[in-house]
C-alpha cells in the first residue's frame, strides 16, 4: 500500500456485520482514516441497504459508491450512472420453478426475486426474512448446497449471456456477461491509471461474491492488491487503525 492507493471495499461482511448496521466503535476510528485517503465502495447491494447500513457521514466520505455489482455508482450526492438489465422473459418463470421445488424445510419469505439496476438477486429464501433466518437457510445451504447447484444449471440454460455468483448469505446474483463486480476493476484503473488499487472483502475466494473483482484486479496488472478480512475488526487490523 503506497499514499496514492485507491482503496475498494466490500460491504457485508467487510464494513458491515452481513444485513447488519455498521457498528459505532468501527465507524468511529474508521471515519477519520476514511476521510484522508481515496476509497469505495464495491457491493452487490443497491444504494437503498448501503444507506441503510452504513451512516450518512460515512457513505460521503467516500469518492463513490459502485452498487449492484457495479451497475449503479453514486457520488458525492450525485447518480453518475446506472445500467439497465435486458431480461431474458424466460428468467422469471424459471426462478420461480426453484423457489417452489426447493427442498429447504423451513418457513420461505417475500421479495425472492429482487430487480437492481443492471442486475437480478435471487434468493430462494427470500430477503424479507428475519436475520435469524438467514443465517438457518445459510447454515442448511452449505450442507446441500442449492445455491451452487442453481448457478450451475442457470448458466447452462443461458449459456453465455450471464455471469452468475453467489451472493452474501442467502443469494444468488445475476448479471449481464461483463457486468458482473469484475466491471468496478476496469473502471476505478480507468480513473486511476497510475495507484495502486486495493481491495477488501471478506469472500474473495473461489465461489465467494467477492471472487470476481479479486480476480480482475489479480490478472489485471502487478500493481493490485487484495487482502481477504473476515470483517470489520480485521478491517481495522490491518489498517491499524
Amino acid at each position: 500500500m503506497t499514499e496514492d492507493s485507491v482503496y475498494l471495499f466490500d460491504m457485508d461482511g467487510t464494513l458491515t456485520p452481513a444485513r447488519l448496521p455498521m457498528t459505532d466503535e468501527f465507524s468511529t476510528v474508521f471515519k477519520p482514516w476514511l476521510q484522508t485517503h481515496t476509497a469505495y465502495i464495491a457491493t452487490g447491494s443497491d444504494f437503498k441497504k448501503v444507506q441503510e447500513q452504513i451512516p450518512e457521514e460515512i457513505i460521503s466520505c467516500f469518492s463513490g459508491v459502485y452498487c449492484s455489482m457495479g451497475n449503479f455508482l453514486w457520488s458525492k450526492g450525485s447518480v453518475v450512472y446506472c445500467n439497465k438489465f435486458a431480461e431474458d422473459p424466460k428468467l422469471d418463470a424459471i426462478l420461480d420453478g426453484y423457489r417452489k421445488n426447493t427442498k429447504y424445510p423451513y418457513q420461505l419469505f417475500d421479495n425472492y426475486i429482487e430487480k437492481r439496476p443492471g442486475m437480478i438477486n435471487f434468493s430462494v429464501l427470500g430477503r424479507d426474512c428475519p436475520y435469524e433466518e438467514r443465517n438457518r437457510y445459510n447454515a442448511w445451504d452449505k450442507e446441500n448446497h442449492e445455491r451452487l447447484m442453481i448457478k450451475e444449471q442457470l448458466l447452462k440454460t443461458f449459456g453465455e449471456k450471464y455471469e452468475v455468483a453467489v451472493g452474501g448469505s442467502i443469494s444468488i446474483d445475476i448479471t449481464p456477461t461483463g457486468l458482473g463486480k469484475g466491471q468496478v476493476a476496469r473502471k476505478v484503473r480507468e480513473n486511476y491509471p497510475q495507484s495502486t488499487i486495493v481491495f477488501f472483502g471478506d469472500k474473495t475466494m473461489l465461489g465467494g461474491n467477492d471472487y470476481e473483482l479479486a480476480q480482475a484486479l489479480r490478472q489485471m496488472d502487478d500493481n493490485t492488491k487484495v487482502v481477504q478480512v473476515e470483517g470489520p475488526e480485521e478491517v481495522c487490523s490491518v489498517l491499524k487503525l
